[in-house]
């Protein structure tokens, strides 16, 4: 399930199942409600993405503005398609549109209030974590190479770990992102799947020479493998390269896109 919202022409998508916590905030961008042109219209959030730097610099004024959120608030990851997580306080914020404080990581969590956790996708699966008894969020860009290894397991084990979460209290959703009718990879890839986990064989069609995954459900397969309840677990059901004209995809537009953002918050 998802919402799609719209605020003076900037659309953002948000899940029901984050959308009832008063002291939370979260979303996804779109590509719409920015000033960007061509292939990077309009709403592109990536700096060095080919874009003009000050149209992305007004784009995140804009975002901030519609969002009501800080820019001085936002903490970044730095992505490489690792499963690294790192937990972050207030001494990382004030960093938005700068290279961060640190290198190689995909995925942020805090228990601090008035952190805008914030990733970058353009097909890569973005995911939301909530703790709403031990107050903790969560942020992660799974790509196949996160996915694969297991960047939402890590960050289920981190709520543990560090905050004595339950994992049966968390609540996740998986955003837009490729669906199995678009991420098709070859027979290399598919072995470094299956040779992980069999069961996922369950989540693979193959069609002629390609294989098709359902990162979405691998991902939700991982989720509760480490704990959590299916339950709690919200899918968007939105496939960027399907929706190309709501969302920047890198497949869908060989590799000339924008970025767009995941956000989640404490309030």
């Amino acid at each position: 399930m998802h919402k799609i919202n719209e605020i003076d022409g900037f659309e953002y998508v948000t899940f029901p199942s984050l959308e009832n916590h008063e002291n939370l905030f979260h979303c996804f961008t779109t590509r719409k409600g920015g000033v960007s042109s061509g292939n990077f219209c309009s709403m592109n959030l990536g700096m060095g993405s080919g874009d003009e730097e000050e149209n992305v610099k007004t784009n995140y004024r804009i975002m901030a503005e519609r969002l009501n959120i800080n820019l001085d608030d936002i903490v970044e990851t730095d992505q490489t398609h690792t499963k690294n997580i790192k937990y972050v306080t207030e001494e990382y914020k004030g960093y938005a549109m700068m290279d961060p404080l640190y290198t190689d990581v995909d995925g942020l969590y805090t228990d601090k209030r008035n952190i805008a956790l914030m990733t970058f996708h353009a097909d890569c699966t973005p995911l939301f974590f909530f703790d709403p008894v031990k107050n903790v969020v969560g942020m992660a860009h799974a790509g196949w190479k996160g996915t694969l290894n297991n960047i939402a397991g890590e960050m289920v084990d981190a709520f543990v770990r560090d905050f004595s979460s339950n994992p049966g209290d968390i609540i996740a959703a998986i955003g837009p992102s490729l669906g199995q009718c678009c991420f098709e990879v070859d027979k290399d890839v598919a072995d470094m799947f299956l040779e992980y986990d069999e069961k996922y064989t369950d989540f693979m069609i193959v069609k002629g020479e390609k294989y098709h995954f359902n990162l979405w459900e691998i991902n939700k397969y991982l989720m509760v493998k480490h704990g959590m309840k299916t339950s709690n677990i919200e899918l968007s059901g939105l496939c960027t390269k399907c929706n190309n004209n709501m969302f920047f995809s890198h497949r869908g537009q060989k590799g000339k896109r924008g970025l767009m953002c995941g956000i989640i918050m404490l309030k």
